[in-house]
């Protein structure tokens, strides 16, 4: 299986290639395609590394053009807790950098992404990092269990802007409306642009009361207000009965990487 690679579905809506570091995640959520997709139907907490990985990555990246944006990750966190040994990612970026490639990263690690801000910064223009954010930190423990608390992501992002680094906050799965818009409330100061979704692979249980016009017309409203460009993902778009969305909100790539 190819290092880099087109994703389906919903992951296209976030960028036109993907490169996953890592074989698995030790963070455990429970929302997780790649842990519901596991036929134990346990959390997948064993992180694998990729053989020959830098060395493989370095033969793709001439295949590939340089206008498209590469993501990091989606079936791992490029940040989870075993690359604080591995630096997998670290490796990764460095390359990435060398050969003048666009990249964005999306993590729960927190402050562990920290320790490559040089590298980040080395991106210039090129180069985007971000997080995803769900709830608040006592429930968010119990479905992201060893991930980074919200409280740490937050600030992570607040530190990573205040070193000249491009932000950016995913807002999926949602799982309480409320929470998630209070999410955004706190984290627009220091966040370049948002992109915001519905529930993703929960049971249709969790979705039955929530009424999802009200939340996007408020997470619309909210970031408009704001002034910070936003993307409403396809499902979400579903929901805009009044047609307020313009197309670049519905764009995809509308957010991505470019130079």
């Amino acid at each position: 299986m190819p290092l880099i690679y087109t994703p389906s579905g919903k992951a296209r809506e976030y960028s036109p290639l993907a490169l996953n570091v890592y074989n698995g995640c030790d963070h455990g959520c429970t929302y997780c395609y790649t842990c519901l997709i596991k036929r134990s139907g346990e959390t997948n907490k064993i992180v694998e590394l990729r053989k020959n990985f830098i060395l493989q990555l370095e033969k793709e990246l001439n295949r590939f053009s340089h206008n498209e944006q590469i993501l990091l990750s989606f079936m791992c966190d490029p940040y989870c807790n075993s690359d604080i040994i591995h630096k997998t990612t670290r490796d990764s970026l460095f390359l990435l950098n060398l050969k003048k490639r666009l990249v964005a990263v999306l993590t729960k690690g927190g402050e562990r992404c920290l320790r490559d801000l040089d590298v980040f910064k080395s991106f210039g223009n090129r180069f985007k990092i971000g997080t995803t954010l769900t709830l608040f930190d006592e429930q968010q423990k119990i479905i992201e269990p060893n991930a980074a608390t919200t409280s740490e992501r937050i600030n992570t992002l607040k530190t990573l802007y205040e070193n000249n680094i491009k932000t950016w906050v995913s807002i999926e799965p949602v799982i309480d409306p409320e929470q998630s818009i209070e999410l955004i409330k706190q984290t627009i100061p220091f966040t370049h642009h948002f992109k915001v979704g519905k529930m993703n692979h929960f049971e249709k249980r969790f979705t039955e009361n929530v009424d999802w016009t009200k939340f996007l017309y408020d997470a619309v409203r909210l970031l408009r207000g704001a002034n910070k460009p936003f993307y409403i993902k396809y499902d979400l778009q579903q929901y805009d009965f009044n047609h307020i969305l313009s197309p670049v909100e519905k764009d995809m790539d509308f957010l991505n990487v470019s130079i």
